[in-house]
């Protein structure tokens, strides 16, 4: 897949996130539709969001750096969006349980950068053919 594809896909499929999102705002009651309503809220939003920041990541990277391959680009920056997606929806869900403070952003935010420094600095070893 050529990387001016994979772009056009990716843009297509967070409209269509962006989209669904919508509907369910639009479409679903969160009083009455209890826990449904809520995860197809929060699934949605978790799409658009990774969608989203992957492709914000991926075109600073292409703008702003020249040494890695396209392809390595495109993992760490779909993986990082990953990471800020999960710390909105993180957010989101602390917030609507009354448990949003700074410590729990603090620790949350820190154990997202332990993982990203761990999948940054991890390396696969070669396999051995017999």
């Amino acid at each position: 897949m050529s990387l001016r594809s994979y772009i056009l896909l990716m843009l297509l499929t967070t409209i269509a996130c962006y989209l669904a999102l919508f509907a369910v705002v639009y479409y679903f009651d969160p009083q009455s539709g209890g826990i449904i309503a809520l995860t197809f809220f929060y699934a949605s939003l978790f799409l658009s969001l990774l969608g989203t920041f992957s492709l914000i990541g991926l075109i600073v990277r292409i703008i702003f750096t020249s040494s890695q391959l396209v392809f390595k680009k495109v993992v760490v920056s779909f993986r990082q969006g990953i990471w800020f997606s999960i710390l909105i929806i993180v957010c989101l869900l602390l917030k609507s349980i009354n448990l949003l403070a700074w410590k729990n952003i603090g620790f949350l935010i820190l154990a997202l950068a332990l993982l990203e420094l761990f999948f940054m600095s991890y390396k696969s070893k070669p396999s051995l053919k017999i």
